[in-house]
């Protein structure tokens, strides 16, 4: 395992991004065990435990994944390069000063060239590449899993404090700018914005979880897909799956922490279909 050596975020936008989702994961915690679900659950009754349990293993999970994304070295560094290009798909990138592989491209932010570069993930503050699309995979999934479950009881949660009129859609559409402008400083408009906020990174998580989801299905990265290029396409899901997963694919979603050897090294890759789509 390589991790990174700088492992924060290299502009003001991912601090941004990096800061919002490290504190929204513990204050969903927090929110959904100890102000939702005492609501609709007595104190230390069954389902108040089983809930307790999902929301436990959803907030691990996203937490674990998210983890090893960023602390996951995807790059060439490290990494033994030939002196020449030794194939047309070889590229010689004139920032890193190095022969690169087929499918990895230089991130201006990171300031150096991805290992299958997929794309740079601003919540992450890193590139999510070869060695740690499997962690942002799950991440996405968990995520989403997390979002509709907490909207689902967030609902009933804040309809006990929502009279629908003018003002209250209002505060709906606009709950950010009604808290900061002072129109409603309450605990109830308070649920109310967190209820937005739980239903946009839904939206976003499901949204994200499809797209990342079917290019990978497909034996895709960003660049090859928006080019419409098949090259490493095997024509096989499982085999597509794979190369992200690895070998122990049925048990990587019980936790990062599960060994999964990927086929490939990152570096070395074999046109599966030459024919671009």
């Amino acid at each position: 395992m390589k991790l990174r050596k700088y492992i924060l975020p290299r502009c003001v936008g991912d601090y941004l991004a990096f800061l919002f989702i490290i504190g929204m994961l513990p204050f969903g915690y927090w929110f959904e065990v100890f102000l939702v679900f005492p609501t609709m659950y007595p104190a230390s009754s069954l389902w108040y435990i089983i809930h307790i349990i999902i929301s436990t293993f959803l907030l691990v999970n996203i937490t674990s994944n998210f983890v090893y994304m960023v602390l996951m070295d995807t790059s060439i560094q490290g990494e033994v390069m030939p002196s020449t290009l030794i194939s047309p798909t070889w590229k010689f990138c004139d920032i890193c000063e190095t022969v690169t592989p087929p499918r990895s491209w230089h991130c201006n932010i990171c300031n150096i060239c991805i290992l299958k570069r997929d794309h740079h993930c601003q919540f992450a503050g890193c590139c999510i590449g070869h060695q740690n699309q499997r962690y942002f995979l799950y991440f996405l999934a968990y995520l989403a899993l997390a979002t509709i479950y907490t909207l689902y009881f967030n609902t009933f949660f804040i309809l006990q404090y929502t009279k629908f009129n003018y003002l209250s859609v209002l505060k709906f559409t606009f709950p950010l700018a009604i808290f900061l402008l002072g129109v409603d400083y309450s605990v109830e408009h308070c649920y109310t914005l967190f209820y937005v906020i739980n239903l946009l990174g839904m939206v976003s998580a499901v949204f994200l979880l499809y797209y990342h989801g079917y290019s990978i299905s497909r034996g895709l990265v960003m660049y090859e897909k928006s080019h419409n290029i098949y090259d490493y396409d095997s024509g096989s899901f499982k085999e597509n799956i794979l190369q992200v997963l690895g070998d122990r694919w049925y048990l990587t979603w019980i936790s990062p922490f599960i060994d999964s050897k990927l086929p490939n090294d990152g570096i070395n890759w074999v046109k599966c279909n030459s024919k671009v789509k």
